[in-house]
């Protein structure tokens, strides 16, 4: 049986079914745990360690239950939601295209909303009269609120993802929503990396023309670089032990040239971002070698928090 998803969210059985965040379920409270949307009960999962990053506790269905039909927790119900959601977008294409009651993920939405996005900012920057000046500014604000809508659907879809412990539960997404960019079927594995997958990403990085997602634990939060150039926030890093002894330390990195865009996500917050990576890498002593995953963020919905 799948183990369903992680969940962020539970009811109260002795306090009148009340709906509280994991945040504020203390230990006296675990034993009394159901789903938000259904009667099935469900389980406290402790945080723990993974390759050096901290994983924050979470909430799973208890062992061989599943969810009752028509949860809003399944798979299928929450896929449905996020389509729903993204076809309310005004004067866009469809970012997720119908395909015999699944669904496919059209990536070249994304990226061709990118470059029209920097064609406008360039009219708009060309622009010489007044006139002109405020019509390519709304073609520019309109054009911006699409990406975003795009990006925010990105995010969801990669936030599901992130939620899914079981294999049963991977490959029901990936029947669900198959991910497509120029033509090509992108696999799930080739777009979305959670913490554990960090080297295979940093050794594709070369080849993926396309805007990827990870999942990453807050670190350090949102700080200036030394000479003002621009805003970082840094994720924790995955630290990976080679047999001559030497390790490999993978540190994900986001990048902002706005104040603030990076100031809402506080340290251990578990994040997905999507966007276009860059590496680098950085020799150091006692056999580390730095390698780190950096992505620009230029738009707030690049960023989801998990719960």
């Amino acid at each position: 049986m799948a183990a369903g998803l992680k969940m962020f969210y539970a009811r109260h059985t002795g306090k009148q079914n009340k709906k509280m965040h994991i945040s504020e379920i203390a230990p006296e409270d675990k034993d009394y745990l159901i789903c938000r949307y259904c009667a099935t009960r469900i389980v406290w999962v402790d945080s723990f360690k993974r390759l050096g990053k901290n994983i924050p506790a979470y909430l799973r269905l208890w062992p061989n239950t599943a969810h009752e039909p028509g949860c809003k927790n399944t798979m299928k119900s929450l896929v449905d939601a996020l389509v729903a959601e993204s076809t309310n977008i005004e004067d866009a294409q469809e970012v997720f295209a119908e395909d015999n009651g699944n669904y496919v993920f059209r990536m070249n939405v994304l990226v061709d909303a990118v470059r029209e996005l920097k064609s406008a900012q360039k009219d708009l920057d060309e622009a010489a009269e007044d006139s002109e000046k405020e019509r390519k500014r709304t073609h520019y604000q309109r054009t911006e609120k699409k990406l975003t809508d795009y990006f925010n659907s990105a995010a969801g879809i990669a936030k599901l993802r992130a939620r899914i412990e079981d294999s049963e539960d991977k490959e029901e997404l990936s029947k669900l929503v198959t991910i497509m960019f120029n033509k090509k079927k992108v696999s799930w594995n080739d777009f979305f990396f959670d913490e554990n997958r960090y080297p295979t990403l940093f050794k594709k990085a070369s080849k993926i023309d396309y805007p990827v997602a990870i999942a990453l634990t807050v670190e350090k939060e949102e700080t200036p670089v030394a000479n003002g150039a621009f805003f970082t926030a840094k994720g924790e890093t995955c630290r990976v032990s080679k047999e001559d002894g030497e390790k490999d330390f993978f540190c994900p990195e986001l990048r902002s040239h706005t104040s603030g865009t990076l100031l809402k996500f506080k340290a251990k917050e578990e994040v997905i971002v999507v966007g276009w990576l860059n590496t680098k890498e950085a020799p150091w002593k006692h056999g580390i070698t730095y390698k780190n995953i950096i992505f620009w963020i230029d738009n707030n919905k690049q960023i989801t928090r998990v719960d």
